[in-house]
This record gives C-alpha cells, structure tokens and sequence, in this order.
C-alpha cells in the first residue's frame, strides 16, 4: 500500500529551509529510563526519560498542552520550535493556510561579568535533560562556566499549563560557589518567524515584563505575547525593555550568594486571534493571571490534572516494550490536546508546522478519537465540535462537486475546517472517504459517552448530512449502488470504483444515520436503507475474499488493508470472509514484503488477534513502532526514514489497537464486551484503571481468550 499524500512532505524541506526556525545541531543521546519500583500489578510506574550522553544530534524534547507547543533542546534557554493553535500563516510555496512557527517565549541568556550563555555555548556544558511523563515537566542541568566569574551551576525547569492552557512556565535555579551578580536577559524574538511586529510596547499602567503582537505571513492570523518574570527568593532589579529589530528584551538583575540557590521564574502567554480579536492585551492579562496564581500554584495543578489522566493509563502485563510504546502513545496523543482546543487535531500535533502544516485529516476519527474519548470524553467532543464549526464547508464543497449534503475536506484548515489540501496533491479532490470516516467518529463517540445534548446539535446534523452525500454520490447500476471515481486509503491508486474500504464505511455510515434518526424521532428515508444494502462490495465469489476494488490492475495487488483498518470498528462482514481477506493479504505481504505506515500495521495487528494469530499480531505490533521510534524522548515517526516527530497518527492507532482490537471491546448500544480478549503472544493482560462507558468511569481488565470486565470504578 502506498500513502502518497505523505510522500509529499519531502517538499516542505524548502519551507524549513527559507522560513522556519532552523534545526539546530544538537547533540544527543544515550536514553535511560529511569521508573519507580514495579506496582503491585506488574507493570512499571510511568517513564522518566533522562539523557545523560549529548555527543550525537537528536530530536528535541515536545511539551505541551494543546494550546502551545515547544521543542525545548539541551540548552532550553537558547530559542527553540514554537506553535500556537490558531496561529497561521500563507503557506510558501503553496499558499495554504499553514499552521506558523511562533517566537520562543522562554528564550533567557544569562550573563556574568559580561560572558553570556546564548553567545558563548562553549563555555556552557549539558549534564542532564529528564522528561517526567508523569507530571509534563522538563528538567535540564547545565554548566556555565564565564571565563571571568564562578562557574554556575543552572537547572531548568520547564512545563505547558493544563491548569491554564495559554500559559508556559519556566524556573531557572543558579547556584553558584562565590557571590556575583547575575543578568537574566529574557527575549520575545521573531527572526524567522514569517510576519512583521505590531506591537512591543505595552499600554499605559501596565505592569507586563515584555509584550508583542505579531501579524502572521500572508495577513492570515495574529500573535499575542506577553511575558512575566520574577524572583521569589531574592530582589530583582529590572531594566527598560530593549527594542531590537526582531524583538524586545529586557534584563534583570540578581545577586547569586555562594552556596544559596536563587530562582528566577518566567510565566508566559500565547493567544492567536482565533481565540480573542485583540490577542496582545488578552495574553497580557493572562499573564497577570498567572503570576497572581503564582508559579507554584500553576505547577501543582499541572501536575493534579496530569495524575488525573493517567487513570486512563493503557496497562500491559507482560511485555515491557509494549508498555513503553503505550505509555509514550498516551503522553504524547493528551499533551497534544486540551478541552481548550479548537483546532482539531493535527498529525503532528504543535509538535511542528512543517509536515502536513497542522491540517486535520481521517487520522483524528479513525484511529484517535476513539481512545481519546475512553480516557478523556470532553476532550473527544472539541475534536467533533472543530469538525461541527466545519459543517457549513462541508456542504458547500459537496455542493461544488455536485452532490448533496456535506463532503468534508481530506485537510481541513486549522481556523474553520474549510478544505485546505496543497493543490498539487490528488487527495484533495479524490480522497473522499474522509466524510464517512467523519460520520463514524460522531456516531461512536455518541455510543461511547452517550451524550444526549450532543445527539442533537451535533451527531444528528453530521450524520444526516453524510447520509445525504452518500446517496447522492452512489450511482444506481445493476449491480446495485456503485461510488465510482474515487480514491480509497492506498493513494497510489486513483480514479477506481468501488474501493471496499469506502464502501464499507460508507454502509456503516447510513446504518448510523438511520439509527441516529431514529434516536432523534426523525423519519428514515426509504433510500439511505436502499442504497446501505445494495452497496456494491468488490467480494471475489470464488474465493469469498473482499477485493480492494473494482477490477485491480497488475501490480495493484498491494492494495490491501480494507477489512483490517475497520476491525476495530465492528465492520459488517462475516467471520468466514474476514478471515479468507486476510489470509489472502497475508500471503501478499509475505510475497512482496514492504514499508507499511505504523497505523496501519497496528490494524493489522487488531485483525490478527480477532483470528487468532497471536503470535503474528505481536509481530505486527511490534513492526508497527520499533523501527519508528524515535530517541531520545519516546517520541514516533511516520515512517523508519524520517528523523523527525512526533507523528500522533501512529501513537493513536497503538492506543486504539490495545484498548479496543486486543481485548474485544466494541463501542455498540449493548454489551461493549462482544468478543473474547485475544492478547498477543507474550501478553498475559491488559488493565485500564479508568474508562468512561456512557459517562460512567469502569475499569477495564482484558485476560486472553475470555470476555474483559468492565468494573465499576
């Protein structure tokens, strides 16, 4: 199967290269994990990820909260990768809404007796960068030695607000073995930030530290910035803030005693324009906000709100390398996202700006929305209400295409979800199965928590809407009802007819529409009940096995994956033609082994165990990420051949795999428990101390080859 939609990124290289912020040399990494003692259950406490060995170039650290994301490096104070949600420019060269690289608000230099850290990085060595998955934070130890002063000893200490999610936190603590006088030099820079300075200067009786507003590349978004500095433990003397061509910075000044660590705190706050027409002063009152609630305060309820998610923690007991990966996928996928957020969910979170430009694709509601809603269901429903604000594009695209209601868009812009696909990308115009797979979404996420406000202002409206697209886009044949023209997930292959995977998501699709309406009061229309049962499958009689499509070519034979990518959502075929697809695509990725995407490979996986190829469904799962991983910090790639993260796709389908395909689980009206476990070889059970079922928390336990419980909490 070939994902050319993503081939395409290799072209954004350019972008990186003219307009972004550049990658910087770091070095990198031999990783240990360090975890407290095994707990009762078996498995290990929640990872903390410490790098000791800078010698080699890495990927840097991810924090965030949904709103804000950073890349801090071994030095967390030099300027570092920066996305805000909502915070988009005009793409170059292809003139889409793209989500932009932001200033560095964290960005401080220090300086004694005139040496400074930023510019003499020679003098400055790296000791230790700790990840705490547990609590979000970023602890980095370094030395600066000045040639002209006492060596200081500086721990960094980093985290993304989930308390107050417009907010980033830094505490630098100096020790130092004589007295002197130290300038933390604190910067909002916007070199290489596509855009131009709106604003440095504060409004008259404002007590904010710095402040800027930026216009993004292309007039399509604004930036407010504004920071808040202090010391706790000792008197701070600040300057005037300093206007630079790029920025502003301003200097404070404290005096380090021998042998007493001091602390110099910074509380700062990102807000684009999608989130208040004047972002500048909104961030300064956030800020003003956070120093009233103090950084100690923010930091205790970052960590509170992170405890309270990781009762969701995905538990295997068995095999640790699972658990690394799950852990990982689950720290990863909910920094990412906030109840706050109203961009959606991009594959790469606000990891970075330069693949896939912080569009959603299918990738939220066909592999995380699932497990998200499981362990967070607020935060499931703002990835629906981003696609609900959307409802409005969809159906005037479908109108432009002819058809009736709503065709969503294979990537939808981060401020409205209107279509947004680079225009030399066929996806854009071919890949359409993304508005079944949006209706799937709604109609599980509303069986999950069984939300009745919701039903009505937005499972029903979307439902009804695909449902009318689908019938208007089926073409009535003798075969039955054909979707001809179109293209299906292997984007090698376009203009076929009657891809088994959009066709079969498109039955599942009418059959929620159809009991959606039904829930609401609505009347069915006899037609969506038509065309569900009469939709072409593209079944090979003979051998009772589901075809990719209509009539593959030659060499299209890798086509594969249409029943598999669908296992975890219950697909409507029987057991017999599962099994006979699959084993007919085994044979064809054993023949013509092959690059496979982690998501996909971890369906595959789900499939294997539903068989009863255990064995065959820890390989799988194993081929899914292994190769992937990147180190030092846990985080994924898309594929083996990038060095580059943190791809949420294939972290979502992990999680989804686990929590669903490998323990029986399918979200249903009835009985969520519709299958015996099956476990990969290896695996002895899989726990979940909270799931929320219909709004209630359970908690899960899944041993092989019997039915999980679903306990009460």
């Amino acid at each position: 199967m070939k994902l050319s939609r993503r081939s395409f990124v290799e072209g954004s290289s350019a972008l990186v290269a003219s307009s972004c912020i550049a990658g910087h040399p770091f070095k990198a990494v031999s990783q240990v994990v360090r975890s407290a003692a095994p707990s009762p259950s078996g498995t290990s406490a929640i990872p903390k990820i410490v790098v000791e060995d800078f010698s080699k170039k890495f990927d840097p650290a991810y924090l965030s909260n949904g709103l804000i994301g950073i890349r801090p490096g071994p030095n967390p104070l030099a300027k570092a990768m920066t996305c805000v949600s909502g915070f988009v420019f005009a793409h170059i060269p292809y003139q889409v809404e793209s989500l932009s690289p932001a200033p560095y608000p964290l960005e401080t230099d220090i300086v004694v007796n005139q040496s400074s850290l930023l510019k003499r990085p020679d003098l400055l060595h790296f000791r230790r960068q700790s990840l705490d998955m547990a609590s979000g934070e970023l602890i980095t130890e370094l030395t600066f030695a000045p040639e002209n002063g006492p060596t200081l000893q500086i721990e960094v200490l980093q985290f993304a607000s989930r308390s107050t999610p417009s907010l980033l936190c830094q505490e630098i603590q100096i020790s130092t073995p004589s007295s002197a006088e130290v300038q933390c030099v604190s910067g909002i820079d916007s070199e290489s930030v596509p855009g131009k300075i709106f604003m440095t200067d504060p409004p008259e009786r404002t007590k904010v530290d710095l402040v800027s507003g930026f216009v993004s590349g292309g007039n399509l978004s604004k930036l407010g910035i504004a920071v808040m500095v202090g010391a706790p433990d000792t008197q701070l003397q600040r300057q005037e803030p300093f206007r630079t061509e790029t920025g502003v910075t301003r200097t404070s000044v404290l005096k380090a005693e021998s042998g007493r660590r001091v602390h110099f705190q910074t509380i700062a706050a990102m807000v684009s324009d999608l989130y208040h027409p004047e972002p500048a002063l909104e961030a300064i009152r956030l800020a003003e906000w956070g120093e009233m609630l103090g950084f100690e305060y923010l930091r205790n309820k970052n960590r509170e709100l992170w405890n309270d998610l990781w009762q969701a923690r995905v538990k295997v007991i068995g095999d640790t390398d699972a658990q690394r990966v799950l852990d990982a996928a689950f720290f990863y996928v909910h920094s990412s996202l906030h109840v706050s957020t109203l961009t959606g969910m991009p594959p790469f979170g606000l990891s970075q700006f330069a693949y896939y430009y912080g569009h959603s694709f299918w990738d939220t509601e066909s592999w995380s929305l699932l497990p998200v809603t499981l362990a967070a269901p607020e935060t499931g429903r703002v990835l629906l209400e981003y696609r609900l604000r959307g409802l409005g594009w969809a159906k005037r695209k479908a109108a432009l295409y002819g058809y009736r209601g709503a065709q969503f868009p294979w990537e939808a812009a981060q401020t409205s979800g209107f279509e947004t696909t680079p225009t030399f990308a066929g996806t854009g115009w071919a890949e359409q199965h993304v508005t079944p797979d949006v209706a799937l979404g709604f109609w599980e996420y509303q069986l999950a928590t069984n939300n009745h406000e919701f039903l009505k202002e937005g499972t029903w409206p979307v439902l009804k809407a695909v449902a009318e697209w689908i019938e208007s886009r089926s073409v009535a044949t003798a075969r039955g009802f054909e979707i001809q023209h179109i293209m299906g997930p292997d984007e090698g292959v376009i203009n076929i007819n009657n891809d088994a995977y959009v066709n079969l998501i498109c039955k599942m699709a009418l059959s929620a529409a159809i009991r959606c309406a039904q829930m609401v009061g609505e009347s069915v229309p006899s037609s969506w009940t038509k065309v569900r049962n009469d939709l072409v499958l593209p079944i090979d009689k003979s051998r009772n096995l589901l075809l990719a499509y209509d009539s593959p070519p030659a060499g299209s034979e890798d086509s594969i994956g249409a029943t598999d990518f669908l296992t975890v959502h219950d697909a409507p075929v029987s057991s017999d033609l599962l099994r006979n697809t699959y084993r007919y695509e085994e044979s064809l990725r054993q023949a013509k082994p092959g690059f496979m995407i982690g998501f996909a490979e971890d369906a595959m996986a789900a499939t294997a165990a539903f068989l009863g190829e255990k064995r065959r469904a820890a390989e799988l799962f194993d081929e899914s990420w292994k190769s992937s991983r990147l180190e030092p910090f846990a985080m994924i790639r898309e594929v083996p051949s990038q060095d580059y993260g943190c791809f949420l796709t294939n972290f979502g389908s992990l999680l989804q795999t686990t929590m669903l395909g490998f323990t029986g689980v399918r979200i249903n009206e009835g009985d969520w428990r519709k299958y015996p476990a099956s476990l990969p070889t290896g695996w002895s059970r899989i726990e979940i101390d909270r799931i929320w079922v219909r709004g209630e928390p359970k908690r899960l336990i899944a041993v092989d080859d019997a039915l999980a419980k679903l306990q009460s909490s």
